[in-house]
């Protein structure tokens, strides 16, 4: 049945956010066409757009990718949210946002990411579930453009691209910080670099040379692609570079970057210890957090929803917490069940973990690798509630900071765009009121008695002061 079906054009409804005019199916004939069904809130999708970057730059001249974003949340539904995706992911071909489903009714796709894959004449051919189908995908596009070809109605002509950009600024979406006593450390992730600021906003050094690559060298010599996670123990600072799918650290007194887990490439270990962690692919590492005696690193392996554990003295990566199924189910170790674990903080003897694709608060205890459930929610859950003893509820939080003076855990409620506080003594979880906008927030730190918010989709560092409740833009400047 699948062969019978032929798209004329897309349904006329679909809001086009990061392009000037609507592509039509009809001006494509001669090429593949890949209708990509995603959606912003999902590791699965974003490592999948990365597969099909690298598709779109082998078959330039014929392949026409064109992204349909189906929104699981509401918070993710309107059309400048979705450009702000787009962009972040670097994603070059026009993005529609199919917010009603209708395109997603009328083809019966089932799941985020899903490829469908039309031919020349635009009869479908081939429908892709899931991350991990490239292989697959390109041998259909290369028998797709060679019978173009043979039946002479290959087009050469470029395919449609993105023309709306984000505005160039200090910042391009800044995500997680940690601090020193002297420096704050921010991930300024949509430039591929890391940056030491002085608290004032100035910039000190900066590791990384801003274009996107994997390579070791000193300070701006070094090579990033979106760094995420960052976790800071005595004169070392850690990197989790999400898109390099590896771990990265710095030596501060030097600027020595040097890579010590993953090959740069996305992929699932075939162990679940790594004897040697720099040979093995890995999946989206987005967060990290250092244990309290400074010999382990954990990592949230956000693409296979699990975390990782790191021993810096052996040298080895391992698989500590959750199966890889991607659900909410407490237990034990790996005997119990993670979504999409994208931050990381350590207080005591309990690491806390954000799930984002159910929006909830996940604790592991030290000693016996228990993990519990703090604030509950769902694979379709996400809404914005305060409450006390689990009666609070997020919407895909991020980031997370834990504060032992305050017994508080502060969170970035991404798609809530609020910053949340959760008292560990009260079992209490309560929306801060800023009185400023905020916008996809995906990092937060307390430092120089005032918490640090990474306003993600606006390009900024915000600086709220807990002695005076003000709250000031942070300058960023050399």
């Amino acid at each position: 049945m699948k062969g019978e079906i032929y798209l004329a054009e897309l349904p006329p409804d679909l809001g086009w956010v990061n392009c000037e005019q609507a592509p039509l199916l009809s001006a494509q004939r001669g090429k593949a066409v890949l209708l990509n069904f995603w959606c912003g809130s999902s590791i699965a999708c974003q490592q999948q757009a990365q597969e099909l970057a690298q598709l779109q730059q082998r078959y330039s001249d014929g392949l026409c990718v064109l992204g349909i974003h189906t929104p699981k949340h509401l918070g993710e539904a309107e059309d400048a949210r979705v450009a702000k995706t787009a962009n972040r992911w670097h994603l070059l071909y026009p993005v529609a946002n199919d917010r009603e489903w209708i395109l997603w009714r009328q083809l019966g796709i089932e799941a985020w990411p899903t490829a469908v894959l039309l031919d020349h004449t635009g009869k479908l051919v081939a429908i892709f579930e899931g991350e991990g189908r490239r292989a697959e995908i390109e041998a259909h596009v290369e028998r797709i453009l060679d019978q173009a070809a043979e039946q002479d109605l290959r087009s050469f002509e470029m395919p449609p691209r993105a023309t709306r950009s984000e505005a160039k600024g200090a910042l391009r979406f800044p995500t997680r910080m940690v601090a020193s006593e002297n420096h704050l450390y921010l991930a300024d992730s949509g430039y591929n670099r890391v940056l030491e600021l002085h608290f004032d906003g100035r910039i000190n050094r900066q590791f990384g040379s801003g274009n996107p690559g994997c390579w070791d060298a000193r300070n701006s010599d070094a090579g990033f692609r979106d760094p995420v996670g960052l976790a800071l123990w005595k004169d070392n600072l850690y990197i989790a570079d999400a898109g390099n799918h590896a771990l990265r650290r710095v030596r501060l007194l030097t600027g020595e970057v040097e890579t010590i887990a993953g090959n740069g490439q996305w992929g699932h270990p075939a162990l679940a210890e790594l004897s040697q962690p720099t040979a093995s692919p890995l999946a989206s590492p987005t967060d990290l957090a250092m244990s309290p005696s400074g010999d382990r690193l954990y990592v949230a392996m956000t693409g296979l929803h699990q975390i990782w554990q790191y021993d810096l003295g052996r040298g080895t990566l391992s698989a500590w917490a959750g199966n890889g199924r991607e659900d909410l189910v407490d237990g034990t170790g790996t005997f119990c069940s993670l979504a999409q674990p994208t931050g990381l903080a350590m207080l005591g003897d309990v690491l806390y973990v954000l799930d984002a694709a159910t929006s909830a608060l996940r604790s592991i205890r030290l000693a016996d690798l228990r993990v519990g459930t703090v604030i509950p929610g769902g694979m379709y859950a996400g809404s914005l509630q305060d409450g006390a003893g689990g009666g609070g509820r997020m919407c895909h939080p991020c980031a997370i900071h834990a504060d032992p003076a305050r017994k508080m855990l502060w969170i970035a409620d991404t798609l809530n765009h609020r910053l949340r506080a959760y008292s560990l003594v009260k079992g209490e979880l309560k929306t801060l009121n800023l009185n400023y906008e905020l916008q996809g927030p995906a990092g937060v730190c307390v430092a120089q008695q005032a918490i640090w918010i990474a306003n993600t989709d606006a390009h900024e560092v915000l600086k709220l002061d807990l002695k005076t409740g003000r709250l000031s833009r942070l300058p960023i400047a050399r």
